[in-house]
């Protein structure tokens, strides 16, 4: 009788991980019209077309975005932003407070900030933002941002970011895109 529970307690320890490998490795379906971006750390789709740029942050780290086509006004109709950050000890919650001030420094009307439930994330948040851009002629073009912060429990924090033009034809599809979003690790 005594060893039933150490078998059961072992059968238990054994199917976990592979339960929750499995529902973190899967992306979720690619709407029509768009394609999958996966790496390591997280999955997306994105607006087919949309033109991949790799760059660096102010500190060296990788930056990746996508973008829409430009528009008229000289501004993108639409954008995925996405940074992760590896050893990031310091925490979801400084996180969050860096972009509340640099959100308020660039005076962004924060419209949401609310905890969100993302598939592979310990922890995450998601905020909505209205702001304006300057398009090439001068004019002030509204913009909206969706995004929001995740983290893992090896610490890594990942930033995904949407932003487009209010009166732009992405603007319908940048929800589709958000739904996407997962992370591959808790």
């Amino acid at each position: 009788m005594a060893k039933l529970p150490v078998r059961l307690a072992a059968a238990v320890l054994l199917v976990l991980p592979t339960a929750a490998g499995c529902a973190n490795d899967e992306p979720a379906p690619v709407p029509a019209g768009f394609q999958g971006y996966r790496t390591g750390v997280y999955s997306f789709a994105y607006p087919a077309g949309w033109r991949r740029v790799e760059e660096k942050d102010e500190r060296g780290r990788p930056v990746l975005r996508f973008e829409g086509p430009v528009l008229p006004s000289g501004v993108v109709d639409g954008q995925v932003h996405l940074a992760g950050y590896g050893g990031f000890h310091a925490g979801l919650d400084t996180a969050l407070s860096q972009f509340r001030g640099l959100a308020l420094l660039n005076r962004y009307r924060v419209t949401a900030d609310r905890p969100v439930e993302i598939p592979g994330a310990v922890r995450a948040r998601r905020f909505e933002a209205a702001y304006e851009v300057e398009a090439g002629d001068g004019a002030r073009v509204p913009f909206t941002l969706l995004g929001v912060y995740a983290m893992t429990d090896r610490d890594v924090l990942v930033e995904f970011m949407l932003r487009w033009p209010r009166t732009g034809a992405s603007a319908s599809r940048m929800p589709e895109i958000f739904e996407t979003f997962r992370l591959r690790e808790k």
